[in-house]
């Protein structure tokens, strides 16, 4: 038993003095610098905006009808018979429960939408950053770090072959 600890000991010290041998390469990509000045994240918001910019138009509109029914009952709220006022209060209201169902779904949609498109964004981003590592040997990359060294930022790289391949694929 003592042998084998001894033979497990030897082959541990002998493999980790191979290992010190070898340079360790570390890399360091600033994701906050990725997500800010992407072209791929920047045609992703715009592509958001113009799949939601009619539904937040629609809501708008509700909105400026709600503000202009409320304007018109609390100028002649006072002057419309008991009958007459009961039917623009339930107008009021019956409106104003739409718009913030439009709105909570509006929201709750964009919001679902935000996850998907970032989640495909970060898959797209590591694999670029993974093509990099593979391609340049790399042992280790992080993308959190305190202070990274500009000789181990690989950043520019990644928004590079980023830009590279939102151009080819708007071809």
């Amino acid at each position: 038993m003592t042998n084998l600890i001894r033979i497990i000991a030897a082959a541990v010290i002998m493999l980790s003095g191979v290992a010190l041998a070898q340079p360790l390469k570390i890399g360091f990509v600033n994701a906050f610098r990725i997500d800010s000045e992407s072209t791929v994240t920047r045609n992703a918001v715009e592509q958001l905006k113009k799949e939601f910019a009619p539904r937040e138009l629609q809501l708008q509109a509700v909105q400026k009808q709600g503000i202009e029914l409320k304007a018109e009952f609390d100028r002649d709220g006072d002057k419309l018979k008991p009958a007459e006022r009961a039917i623009k209060e339930k107008r009021l209201a019956a409106l104003s429960q739409q718009f913030e169902q439009m709105q909570r779904s509006f929201t709750e949609d964009m919001e679902f939408r935000q996850r998907e498109i970032r989640a495909r964004l970060v898959t797209d981003i590591n694999a670029v950053i993974t093509r990099i590592a593979d391609a340049e040997k790399f042992d280790l990359v992080l993308q959190q770090a305190i202070f990274a060294s500009g000789q181990i930022d690989l950043t520019d790289r990644v928004l590079k072959e980023m830009a590279g391949q939102s151009a080819a694929g708007t071809r």
